[in-house]
């Protein structure tokens, strides 16, 4: 997992960074990208940080391991975080819990975008950021295909501390975390202001009535309270601290507490909804594994076919020269042309009187040919009386009883056969059979 941060820069562009190595590194981006944002719901100038934007040609280059995903920090100053009562019918509803905090915004709920994170029974954890900045950065994120799962704004890392209440102190930012669920960066002169203000203990009345409800009031920290410093704080903004309650320096930066908590699902997550980057795999987009499938599908049935084409190309092959084999004994000294069926057609359409008795004999003598028992049965002569209507047939079989059995079989449809004689040879009998 890789830990990404979004800084502005005091043109009114933004500059990304890498931590690594317990250090942020800068990261080359295109103008296009540090650009994106300038006219995005920008911070005004006063409040902008002096992070000088980084050319790609001296940044590290962002690169990631098959499978690996990316959080984002988006600058604290960009999202406004708050305690609201939401009943949990109208969490997943953006419009509908903005409107429920529109008093305490100075811009219009239509053009943000709201998150909420139940703290305790009812009470949540609302955040807000503006659509447009949003939907720039899923547009950049999808452009360059970076894994980016989650964007959360940079106050949100103190929330892993565990520790209580935290602030962050940076040269430029100090960044404050309440344990009641909501967070907040400023410039860092007004650190010690901010501090009193969003860390003070009040008592349950009147916490109540600030916040807006009892339940804000149960949640309410009691004197005495824990506050993890990081940062290096001046004596003064050390002393207002300490007036607020305990104070643990923490040597770790926060970034390190954020990634040895790191979870799946990570809480302050902004890229919900609408907003949610659909992730490109290595294996490319998300049509690409059933495109395969229905290509791998079309090449098998289209090596089926082929491989049943020439299966059925090879039994074509064997009946036709079984046919030409049959066509010589049937007519000797005649030459099969490339069209049987045409030519035996023709000598049918030639016989006098008789071309439909022969074809009928023909048809029912083909019938016990081609029943499976004719193996060891050759077809010696074959002779068609037309004026008579009748078709004689020297058969040569194996044994006295198979040529019995031919005559039964061609007795049995619609022309009668009888044996007119037999004669035993070496190796089988020869028989003449009558059909008529």
């Amino acid at each position: 997992m890789k830990l990404l941060r979004l800084r502005e820069t005091g043109t009114g562009a933004v500059a990304l960074e890498c931590w690594q190595e317990t250090q942020w590194q800068s990261v080359a981006i295109d103008e296009d990208f540090a650009q994106a944002f300038g006219g995005a719901d920008q911070t005004p100038p006063a409040a902008a940080a002096t992070v000088d934007a980084v050319p790609a040609e001296f940044g590290v280059e962002l690169a990631f391991e098959p499978g690996e995903r990316a959080v984002l920090l988006l600058p604290g100053s960009w999202v406004w975080n708050g305690l609201e009562t939401v009943p949990r019918a109208a969490r997943r509803q953006s419009q509908a819990v903005g409107y429920m905090v529109e008093e305490q915004l100075a811009e219009d709920v239509e053009d943000l975008h709201f998150t909420c994170e139940a703290v305790d029974g009812d009470l949540c954890s609302v955040m807000a950021v503006g659509s447009l900045k949003l939907a720039t950065l899923k547009a950049q994120i999808e452009r360059l295909g970076w894994p980016v799962t989650a964007a959360i704004p940079e106050y949100r890392l103190l929330a892993n501390l565990q520790q209580g209440s935290g602030v962050w102190l940076e040269p430029s930012w100090a960044h404050f975390w309440d344990t009641r669920g909501r967070g907040l960066s400023v410039q860092r002169p007004l650190a010690g202001v901010v501090a009193e203000s969003l860390l003070h203990v009040a008592d349950s009345s009147e916490q109540a009535q600030e916040e807006g409800g009892d339940e804000v009031a149960a949640v309410a920290t009691e004197r005495g309270v824990t506050l993890s410093l990081l940062g290096n704080a001046t004596e003064l903004e050390l002393a207002t601290l300490q007036q607020l309650g305990e104070v643990v320096v923490l040597e770790k930066a926060p970034e390190e507490f954020f990634m040895e908590r790191l979870k799946p699902s990570v809480p302050g997550n902004l890229l919900t909804g609408a907003y949610q980057v659909a992730l490109q795999s290595d294996e490319g987009p998300w049509w690409k594994r059933p495109a395969m499938a229905v290509a791998a599908c079309f090449v098998l049935q289209l090596g089926f076919f082929i491989g049943a084409g020439a299966y059925y190309k090879v039994q074509a092959n064997n009946a036709d020269e079984q046919a030409r084999a049959l066509f010589s004994e049937i007519f000797p000294g005649e030459s099969a042309s490339a069209d049987l069926r045409r030519q035996i057609t023709g000598y049918l359409n030639q016989a006098s009187g008789g071309g439909g008795e022969f074809a009928g004999q023909l048809q029912q003598l083909s019938g016990v040919w081609g029943s499976g028992n004719s193996g060891g049965l050759k077809l010696q002569s074959l002779r068609f009386d037309g004026g008579r209507g009748e078709l004689v047939l020297q058969l040569r079989a194996t044994n006295l009883g198979q040529l019995d059995n031919v005559v039964n079989k061609l007795g049995q449809g619609q022309y009668r056969a009888e044996l007119l004689a037999a004669n035993e040879l070496e190796n089988g009998v020869s028989g003449r059979i009558r059909l008529r």
